[in-house]
């Protein structure tokens, strides 16, 4: 994969290792710090717990709408339907993940032509390893490790099928996870530190170098306006995790939203879990402010360049 070029609106595509605004907001910061002359803009596309399925179904909403040029895909982990490792009958297991993953192929195949049919330059990316060999108090599921594996060499083939760029994330993380601490004890989600790998596969799939690692808040500190974005974007992506796994119907009105997803806060479906009443909560109050945020992401990207255009005829 080449340097992303001049005016390039870059696109990532994913789940909610993409969706957590933190590998993205590498790369973007590390474009607007090093190569500001390029003006290269970026959007986070990822949802939380989505899918090969999920991209397409907000892909006019969270893709055509920004108009990119380029795409990074990663998808793969909840295609897998991982959860049937769970099984014991080792017939009906191995149904479920076949059917789960000839799912994948067809939805990623739809979700590549729509691609190419509108024009984006695509970059594949292997999804993160499941990391099931990483020893922390939650039990892994066993053949976690394998399973993902398939995926990312079906993201492989492809890759070599269709002539596209790759990103090995998979075999990359998989080296670092069994010498470092780079994921969290729920073996799916790279921590700070692994989004910070990440983001390093990425560039030095440019022929870029990586900088040192810091923790993202740091790696922000001086970028005050991306560091905005980069919130604005987990706002958003929070939003279409609740209308992914909560509401489940993205083409209801947003008001019948709104009161479906205060129903199942009324009704404390999900009291004990604290993720999910945290992105119901957090529902209500973004929701009503989503195209106010999207407006201001657009925005901000072009104070961004005015500042560093600013700071270059001052120096």
């Amino acid at each position: 994969m080449t340097v992303f070029p001049k005016n390039a609106r870059v696109v990532f595509i994913g789940d909610s290792i993409t969706a957590g605004a933190n590998f993205t907001a590498r790369v973007a910061a590390y474009y607007v710090r090093h190569l500001p002359d390029l003006s290269v803009t970026f959007k986070n596309a990822g949802v939380s717990g989505g899918s090969a399925a999920s991209a397409m179904l907000y892909y006019d909403a969270s893709v055509a709408s920004f108009a990119p040029t380029h795409a990074l895909i990663m998808l793969g982990v909840n295609d897998s339907d991982r959860d049937a490792l769970n099984l014991t009958d080792e017939s009906k297991k191995n149904e479920r993940l076949d059917a789960a993953h000839t799912r994948y192929v067809t939805r990623m195949n739809e979700l590549l032509d729509r691609l190419e049919q509108d024009g984006v330059a695509v970059t594949l990316c292997t999804p993160a390893p499941y990391a099931e060999y990483f020893v922390t108090d939650q039990t892994p599921l066993p053949g976690g490790y394998a399973l993902i594996r398939r995926y990312a060499e079906t993201v492989r083939s492809m890759a070599h099928e269709r002539g596209l760029p790759l990103v090995d994330f998979h075999a990359a993380l998989s080296e670092y996870y069994l010498c470092e601490t780079i994921y969290n004890p729920d073996h799916v989600h790279p921590n700070d530190r692994g989004h910070h790998l990440m983001a390093g596969c990425i560039l030095s799939s440019q022929g870029l170098t990586p900088e040192p690692y810091k923790v993202l808040s740091e790696e922000l500190s001086d970028l005050p306006l991306l560091a905005e974005w980069n919130s604005l974007a987990g706002k958003i992506t929070s939003i279409y995790a609740v209308e992914w796994m909560v509401v489940c119907n993205f083409d209801l009105p947003r008001c019948e939203k709104l009161e479906l997803v205060q129903k199942t806060i009324d009704d404390g479906k999900w009291n004990g879990i604290p993720y999910f009443q945290a992105i119901t909560t957090n529902y209500m109050m973004y929701k009503p402010l989503e195209e106010d945020m999207l407006a201001r992401m657009d925005a901000i990207w072009g104070e961004i360049y005015a500042d560093c255009s600013k700071q270059r005829r001052q120096s």
